[in-house]
C-alpha cells in the first residue's frame, strides 16, 4: 500500500523539479546564443585610411552627411568600444577651437577612437599641443592633422581688439596675435582675421621638429588649413 501511494508522490515530484529547471535552462541557453551573437557579430567599422589623402576624404564624406543632415554615426556600437579599449586608432588629429559650438566629431560625422583631438581656445598653440600633436603622429599614427578655426571665434576677436584683456586670457591671446598683426583694431575682419590665424598655424605646425617637419618632408602625413561656418556646418577647406 505504501508502495502504490509512493509512485504518484514520486512522479509529482520529478514533475515539479522538472517544471523548476525549464527556466533556468531557458536562461542559460538564452544567455549563450547573445554570448556567440556578440562573439561573432562583425564590428561595423569603416576602412581606416591608409594615406593622407584618403583621411582627407573621408573627413570631408563626414562633413558632407552632417551639412545635409545624414549623418551615419559611425563606429559607435558595442563591439567598437571593445576594440578601442584595446588600442586606439585615430586616423586623423584636428586642432581645434574649444568653442563648444563646434565639436569635431559631430562635425565631421567621425566615431569613437577615429579623431584625435587637441583644443584650445582660438586653436592657440602651445607646448602642450605640439607635444599631443607629436604623440598622434609619431605614436598613433595619424595620417592628417587639420588645423580648424570658425566663425566669431572669440579668442581671435580678443587678439586683433585693442583692449587688455584679464587674467591669462590676456597671456592666451598674446599667442595668437602674431599670426593676425595686420588685423588687430580692425574688428570688422574678424572672418578674414580667423583664416589668417589658422594659415599661420598651420606654416608653424609644418616647421615643428624633430617629429612633425620630417613627416611631411617624407610625405607620411599633410597639415592642411579648415575654417567652420557656425550657422550652415561646413567646414571649408582653405
Amino acid at each position: 500500500m505504501v508502495q502504490k501511494m509512493f509512485k504518484p508522490f514520486l512522479g509529482f515530484v520529478v514533475c515539479l523539479f522538472t517544471f523548476a529547471c525549464q527556466p533556468g535552462n531557458q536562461q542559460e541557453s538564452t544567455s549563450a546564443q547573445t554570448t556567440d551573437l556578440v562573439s561573432t557579430t562583425p564590428a561595423t567599422e569603416l576602412p581606416y585610411p591608409q594615406t593622407p589623402d584618403e583621411a582627407i576624404a573621408r573627413l570631408k564624406e563626414g562633413n558632407a552627411r552632417f551639412l545635409n543632415d545624414q549623418s551615419a554615426h559611425p563606429n559607435r556600437d558595442d563591439n567598437r568600444k571593445i576594440i578601442q579599449a584595446q588600442k586606439q586608432t585615430p586616423f586623423a588629429s584636428i586642432m581645434g577651437c574649444s568653442d563648444s559650438r563646434v565639436p569635431a566629431e559631430i562635425v565631421f560625422d567621425q566615431g569613437l577612437g577615429d579623431l584625435f583631438i587637441v583644443r584650445t581656445a582660438g586653436q592657440a598653440p602651445a607646448i602642450a599641443s605640439f607635444g599631443s600633436l607629436e604623440f598622434s603622429v609619431a605614436v598613433l599614427g595619424v595620417k592628417v592633422i587639420v588645423v580648424m578655426g570658425h566663425e566669431k571665434c572669440g579668442a581671435v576677436a580678443g587678439a586683433i581688439g585693442t583692449e587688455k584683456l584679464p587674467g591669462h586670457i590676456e597671456d592666451l591671446v598674446n599667442i595668437i596675435r602674431p599670426g593676425v598683426h595686420a588685423f588687430i583694431g580692425k574688428p570688422d575682419q574678424l572672418e578674414a582675421a580667423s583664416k589668417a590665424n589658422v594659415l599661420a598655424e598651420v606654416e608653424s605646425l609644418k616647421k615643428l621638429d624633430p617629429i612633425l617637419s620630417q613627416y611631411i618632408k617624407e610625405g607620411k602625413i599633410k597639415i592642411i588649413p579648415a575654417y567652420y561656418h557656425l550657422e550652415t556646418g561646413q567646414v571649408e577647406f582653405l
